[in-house]
């Protein structure tokens, strides 16, 4: 993924109530941000001034006035989404991950079509359990898509690109689920539970895979 879905501009008209929405979400995300995090912290504390002042204003004129400029704010933030810290961009956390999904998949597999020992099968099957496993650990990582969900960042703030990759993230994340459910790994079990369960099991069963292929390479030597 290039950097420019991250920083791209909404070019759209944004409702007043989902701009809004959008800043208190900034406040209190910058607010939690890392203690060194001054800037972050320093905006969250602006922020949540000036949006006070336009609730609490009751002259009409002022209001819309005070409103407006807490919308070019909030803006203002937003368009720099890519580069906030902690969790007032919720996708950033994801770009590398998208990236990387597509590296490793069976066809990579060169020795699954070249069987023909003991070492060869071996290998094919260690790269299976390889790309497994990395599924396995993105599908840790898009358990907490539920937590981006429920963050209430409203989806038109968002640009169309932006968009795409949380319905591509989401449409994976159920994948991963329906498959896990079908090995009835996920019976009675949080998907948290599960994930962490399968990454453990995962990893023993590659661990019991790789050193065959280590004494299978031993004993040629």
């Amino acid at each position: 993924m290039q950097d420019s879905i991250f920083s791209e501009e909404l070019e759209k008209s944004l409702p007043l109530k989902d701009v809004l929405v959008l800043g208190h979400h900034l406040v209190t995300e910058l607010g939690f941000s890392d203690s060194c995090d001054t800037l972050g912290k320093w905006m969250s504390h602006h922020l949540a001034e000036m949006m006070n002042r336009a609730e609490q204003e009751c002259n009409p004129e002022k209001k819309e006035e005070y409103q407006q400029q807490v919308v070019e704010l909030i803006l203002k933030i937003w368009k720099h989404r890519a580069s906030l810290k902690s969790g007032a961009y919720p996708l950033a956390r994801f770009e590398e991950i998208i990236d990387s999904l597509s590296i490793l998949s069976p066809e990579a597999n060169v020795w699954e079509r070249n069987r023909l020992g003991r070492y060869q099968s071996l290998a094919a099957d260690c790269f299976s359990m390889v790309v497994d496993l990395y599924r396995t650990l993105h599908f840790v990582e898009f358990v907490s898509l539920k937590s981006v969900k429920n963050k209430q960042v409203p989806p038109s703030v968002f640009s169309d690109e932006e968009q795409k990759i949380y319905e591509f993230l989401i449409d994976w994340a159920e994948q991963e689920l329906d498959f896990r459910a079908s090995q009835d790994e996920s019976s009675g079990k949080k998907d948290i539970d599960n994930a962490a369960e399968s990454v453990c099991n995962f990893i023993d069963e590659l661990c019991g895979k790789l050193n065959e292929l280590k004494i299978e390479i031993s004993d040629k030597n």
